[in-house]
């Protein structure tokens, strides 16, 4: 009985000297904080029931059958597939298409799908996409050579920050003719 009496001494006397504990778990966190410099091991800190072990809530989540329930509600439906294959196999195709298009550039062989793949990656600002099509329009790969266009798109292509862009606009500038460049400066 003294033991008993001992005990409940000691939990009061520790409660009012620490007045952050309210409970018999809290109190309990707190001597196992002090007991391990404010560290509290995961039996501690997992003590707690999760909301989803709890049979209420568990109803709560559980849609009915119909339909329109679904629909209303504001949760998704769980998706149980698992798409990454598709999705992987899906970047790799595009990386495919893009490198083949990119070789197609460097043999001269662009063709009208390698050009509408070009300018689908410029309109997204693909910084290399930006590069390869002011390129293109310098040379005349592809492309009829317009000086004009190929100016704009490294001037693009310099926001982006593709290394070199700046120079080559400059480059592109140098051999415009005087009818070109007043047309640069009226727009």
């Amino acid at each position: 009985m003294r033991i008993i009496y001992k005990f409940i001494f000691i939990l009061f006397a520790f409660a009012y000297s620490n007045a952050e504990a309210s409970s018999l778990d809290e109190l309990y966190r707190d001597i196992i904080r002090s007991d391990n410099q404010g560290y509290l091991p995961m039996f501690v800190k997992n003590r707690n029931i999760p909301d989803i072990l709890v049979e209420e809530e568990i109803l709560k989540r559980i849609p009915d059958d119909n339909p329109a329930d679904l629909k209303t509600s504001n949760q998704k439906p769980l998706n149980l597939i698992n798409n990454r294959p598709d999705s992987n196999a899906l970047r790799k195709s595009l990386q495919l298409k893009w490198d083949n298009t990119l070789k197609a550039v460097a043999e001269n062989r662009v063709t009208p799908v390698e050009l509408k793949e070009i300018e689908y990656r410029v309109q997204q600002n693909d910084p290399k996409a930006v590069e390869v099509m002011a390129w293109m329009y310098t040379k005349g790969v592809g492309v009829s050579p317009d000086y004009i266009k190929a100016f704009h798109l490294y001037r693009k292509a310099s926001e982006l920050q593709v290394p070199k862009a700046e120079e080559n606009a400059s480059l592109v500038y140098k051999a415009m003719n005087e009818e070109q460049r007043r047309s640069l400066k009226e727009n």
